[in-house]
């Protein structure tokens, strides 16, 4: 393999030549480490419907009360949560597979787009990376009091774009970015239950506390691979964890009906 220096490295990924042996970085991203491709795949395809399927019972809240905006920013939090994680299977499938369907359609529909194949897990990693945490981003505005958007949230929105572009040179940052966003969360969502007592609220807390542990391990999955795996499974608990106790609320709504 030809040898990049430290300036060419960080303007091209590290493409894996095997298919199910090797592990596809992006400026060392992990999309699948040896042995567990295939089953992450399935893993955030699970991912993408559980936290659509949120989307759809947040925007259905939006529709019986059109006039709680908070509803709508729910559903479309979720839903870029959703197709970040679709984003990212179709990025982890066309990077293992470099020949056949992949190279004629890269070639063929979008040649000035992406003039090399090598750059198409960048921008499926940036892709990816920016719906994340926006997603989160806004997660986080609605666990807020705040009614109205403040100058601090256009501002957060910012750094959101800035971290996102140094992620190109080291995939943690956005990791961190994202546990950060998540430890918020769940930080107000308890201190919120020491207030109300309210069940459903501490769901919540432990929920996104999975969720927020899930992307703390996905900092380290460069130095060992285990933690991928252990990540991704995390990830999908807290997501199907989350999923239940938006269920129990609506459970709930409807028997004080």
């Amino acid at each position: 393999m030809k040898q990049f220096s430290i300036v060419e490295y960080h303007k091209l990924f590290k493409p894996s030549i095997t298919f199910h042996y090797s592990m596809v970085y992006w400026l060392d991203f992990v999309y699948s480490p040896p042995g567990f491709y295939g089953k992450d795949i399935a893993i955030d395809i699970i991912s993408a419907i559980v936290v659509i399927m949120i989307g759809l019972f947040a925007f259905r809240n939006f529709l019986i009360d059109k006039k709680n905006h908070r509803h709508l920013l729910l559903s479309t939090a979720f839903v870029l949560l959703g197709g970040s994680f679709f984003v990212k299977v179709v990025t982890n499938i066309m990077s293992h597979h470099q020949v056949g369907l992949t190279k004629y359609m890269t070639g063929l529909l979008i040649p000035n787009i992406i003039p090399k194949f090598s750059l198409l897990p960048a921008f499926g990693f940036l892709a990816y990376a920016i719906l994340t945490l926006f997603g989160f981003y806004i997660l986080y505005t609605l666990t807020s009091d705040k009614e109205v958007l403040s100058f601090d949230y256009l501002v957060i929105a910012y750094f959101i774009i800035i971290s996102t572009y140094f992620a190109r040179f080291n995939y943690s940052l956005f990791y961190v970015t994202a546990t950060l966003f998540l430890a918020a969360i769940t930080r107000r969502y308890y201190l919120s239950y020491k207030k109300s007592q309210y069940n459903n609220t501490i769901l919540l807390c432990m929920s996104f506390g999975i969720i927020t542990l899930s992307q703390f391990a996905f900092i380290f999955t460069a130095s060992n691979h285990a933690l991928y795996v252990a990540a991704e499974i995390i990830q999908l608990v807290g997501y199907l964890f989350l999923l239940y106790t938006f269920m129990m609320v609506l459970r709930n709504a409807k028997k004080k009906k």
